[in-house]
């Protein structure tokens, strides 16, 4: 059935249809999955940690209630679109290490994807944030073409720069001023003119 709802990030597929496709996903080594209700202590593990928000201007989760209430909304985005950011699990294990994905945002004023990675300190340096935003950058142009993929990242982030650019997104210079965001740089795939009103 077509969506014609132009507030949310599909047309052509029903949010039961992707989430069939989205829900859980295995990768070579990784386990992407919709988060549950029960996340909230692995969401405040790797949003609470300053070693992971180094780079995040909005700094760390202040308690467990602050990761469980945006928990709460990344699974509404669940409910409503079917897709969103997983909780990101190693292969033949059940410990969350880390969330990420693509979310429907509005930036600037405009439908896109936003790329999104954060895994805890003790799985860093092994790939897995490229191998978790390849996935998510793949299944979003599949399935979810029509909406640019755009990843925000701060200059001095060069693992997360690194990331972006293994996962096919550019470097899009003349996308900085968009948002008047001038602590961010911006990486993007997808992304074209719109046309005129």
């Amino acid at each position: 059935m077509v969506n014609d709802n132009m507030s949310r990030p599909h047309r052509s597929m029903s949010a039961t249809d992707l989430s069939a496709i989205f829900d859980e996903v295995q990768t070579e080594r990784l386990v992407l999955r919709r988060p549950r209700i029960e996340d909230g202590p692995a969401m405040f593990a790797v949003h609470g940690d300053p070693a992971t928000n180094r780079y995040n201007p909005a700094g760390t989760d202040a308690d467990l209630a602050t990761s469980e209430e945006a928990l709460r909304e990344w699974r509404q985005h669940w409910e409503d679109n079917g897709f969103g950011y997983w909780a990101v699990m190693l292969s033949n294990t059940t410990k969350v290490v880390g969330f990420g994905g693509v979310m429907h945002v509005l930036w600037p004023k405009r439908d896109v994807l936003n790329l999104y990675y954060r895994l805890t300190p003790g799985v860093w340096g092994q790939g897995y944030a490229t191998e978790l935003a390849r996935t998510a950058v793949t299944l979003a142009r599949t399935y979810l073409p029509q909406w640019p993929v755009v990843a925000r990242i701060r200059p001095a982030n060069i693992p997360s720069i690194r990331t972006a650019e293994r996962a096919g997104l550019q470097r899009r210079p003349d996308l900085d001023t968009e948002n008047m965001d001038t602590e961010h740089i911006i990486f993007a795939l997808g992304w074209f003119p719109t046309e005129a009103p």
